[in-house]
C-alpha cells in the first residue's frame, strides 16, 4: 500500500523519485561520467540517478533493473521510473528490464562508465562484476556503490565484502576516487 500510495503522490507532483545514492556521491557520478557515450546503470530503483546522468551526458544510458512486480503483479517503482523518464524528457535513457548478470551476457556495447548498485550480495557483486567488467573500455569507469560503511550505507553488505577482498586483487584497475560509499575505478 505504501508504494501504490508513492506511485500516486509521484504521479501528481507530491512526492519524488527516491534513491539511496547521496547528493555527494552525485556529483562524483557526474563528474566522471561527464565524457561518457554508453554509461550501464546496474540497478535503478526510480530512475532518480538515471535521469540525472542522462542529462549530463550526450551519449546514451542504459539502466539494467529486473522491476520485480509485487503481490498485485504490479512494480510501483518501474512506473515511478518511467513516469520520472518522461516527465524530466530523459530521450536518452533506456530501461532494460532483467537481472543484471543475465542482461550483461547479451549486452555488446563499449561501456565508458558503468554504475554498480543492483543486489548488494557479496556472490551477485562477483557476477555483475564478471559480465559486466569486460565491457568496461580502458580508460573507462567503474562507480561501486555501497562499497563502504557510511551514513547511507552503515551495515557490512556484500559489496563492501567484494569491494575489500576481490579488487585489491584485481589487475587492471586503479582507484580513482571516493565519497561516502561510493568509490570509483579507473580500467587500465
Amino acid at each position: 500500500m505504501k508504494s501504490l500510495v508513492h506511485l500516486l503522490k509521484f504521479a501528481v507532483g507530491l512526492d519524488s523519485a527516491d534513491s539511496q545514492v547521496t547528493d555527494r556521491e552525485l556529483q562524483l557520478l557526474l563528474q566522471y561520467s561527464r565524457d561518457a557515450e554508453t554509461i550501464c546503470e546496474i540497478g535503478c530503483f526510480e530512475s532518480r540517478t538515471s535521469v540525472v546522468l542522462a542529462a549530463n551526458t550526450a551519449g546514451s544510458v542504459y539502466s539494467i533493473d529486473p522491476f520485480f512486480r509485487g503481490r498485485l503483479g504490479i512494480c510501483y517503482t518501474e512506473w515511478v521510473a518511467r513516469l520520472n523518464r518522461s516527465r524530466t524528457g530523459a530521450r536518452n535513457l533506456v530501461f532494460i528490464r532483467g537481472l543484471s548478470h543475465e542482461v550483461g551476457r547479451t549486452f555488446d556495447l563499449p561501456i565508458d562508465f558503468l554504475f554498480i548498485d543492483a543486489d548488494h550480495s557479496y556472490e551477485a557483486m562477483k557476477a555483475d562484476w564478471k559480465e559486466w567488467f569486460p565491457k568496461v573500455k580502458r580508460g573507462g569507469y567503474v562507480a561501486l556503490h555501497d562499497s563502504k560503511p557510511a551514513v547511507n550505507s552503515p551495515h557490512r553488505l556484500g559489496s563492501m565484502q567484494f569491494y575489500s577482498e576481490d579488487i585489491p586483487k584485481i589487475s587492471g584497475v586503479t582507484e580513482c576516487d571516493e565519497v561516502d560509499s561510493l568509490v570509483i575505478l579507473q580500467r587500465r
